[in-house]
């Protein structure tokens, strides 16, 4: 485990071609985005950085304040105990779905739950891979336990982390957009977003224990969270009550940048799981892996509809109009 205080990994650990290669390609991602997002604005910028930091400040405080889980000492670079890939990480994954999200047309108001699936839809694909690859390691449950070996409170949090940065750092755009100054607002958002998390994990926190008391347990929970979220997010994406899609202007990622990173991360994990020989022992992460990772092609798919739908209302409302300034001439 990382010794806190310190910048990078403590003592001579040998290179791990495995995490050479997840912080490096990790960290292109994360140049790549901030890049396309400074030359958008400010405040694309600050919401990227803001959610690298919010992501950094999840994996410190859960390691400090409930320790149920640590990192592999292998990491090159670290803050305390959180290691600095998986901050830049967590902040690829909430502005690649935020970004979907305004492409398909979603009012604000269901935006955050439709983040948070697109969100879980990756955890639910590379969490218990990543354990059995040794990245981190989950304390007190056993690999038959949970999901796979992942307590089921994790992927609840997932849910929450999510909705909590996009509820705020979208009620940061709204202000922002009437007074520009407000958009240094962005860089404190991982704080009231750590207490809506905070609060958001509490039912789940308090029934746990009663209704699966089992090490990891707590499966049936989720699944009643991820049915609620589910219905919201389905009713901000298919309902009547929806807008055009946007988030050009404002979006911390471009959608090649966002649909990119997330099918990197897919690819990533599958790829350990085949070549590290894990299929035979737990078959069933490789059809989940799959499965969620071919979603992202009908994911793109209504993406792609919903902008091209968008461009021909445009163009021909355009054309409507020139027709009219002809006819009045």
């Amino acid at each position: 485990m990382v010794d806190g205080g310190s910048l990078v990994s403590s003592g001579p650990m040998p290179l791990d071609p495995l995490y050479v290669v997840l912080e490096l390609g990790a960290a292109t991602f994360f140049v790549w985005a901030a890049i396309a997002a400074l030359r958008r604005g400010r405040l694309p910028f600050l919401e990227l950085l803001s959610a690298a930091a919010f992501g950094i400040l999840l994996e410190e405080g859960d390691q400090l304040i409930f320790e149920t889980y640590h990192y592999s000492p292998h990491f090159l670079l670290t803050i305390d105990r959180a290691p600095i890939v998986i901050g830049l990480t967590w902040a690829l994954i909430i502005a690649g779905a935020m970004r979907i999200t305004d492409a398909l047309g979603v009012r604000r108001r269901y935006a955050p739950f439709v983040d948070a699936i697109l969100a879980i839809s990756l955890d639910l694909a590379f969490d218990a891979i990543a354990i059995r690859v040794g990245l981190w390691t989950w304390r007190g449950i056993r690999s038959s336990q949970g999901w796979f070996g992942v307590p089921a409170g994790n992927f609840n949090a997932w849910l929450w982390v999510t909705l909590a940065f996009s509820l705020t750092s979208r009620w940061v755009r709204d202000a922002a957009a009437e007074r520009p100054v407000r958009e240094w607002l962005q860089l404190g958002v991982p704080v009231p977003a750590y207490v809506i998390l905070l609060v958001g994990m509490m039912p789940f926190a308090y029934l746990r224990p009663v209704v699966d008391p089992a090490p990891g347990g707590g499966l049936w929970l989720f699944i009643v969270s991820l049915v609620a979220f589910s219905a919201v997010a389905a009713y901000g994406v298919y309902g009547p009550d929806r807008a055009a899609a946007n988030g050009e202007r404002m979006a911390m990622l471009d959608l090649r940048v966002a649909f990119t990173s997330r099918v990197a991360i897919h690819c990533f994990f599958l790829t350990a799981l085949i070549l590290l020989g894990l299929v035979p022992q737990v078959p069933m992460l490789l059809v989940v892996a799959l499965v969620l990772l071919g979603a992202e092609l009908p994911l793109a798919r209504l993406v792609r509809a919903r902008r091209v739908g968008r461009a021909f209302i445009g163009s021909r409302a355009a054309r409507a109009g020139s027709l009219a300034n002809l006819g009045s001439g």
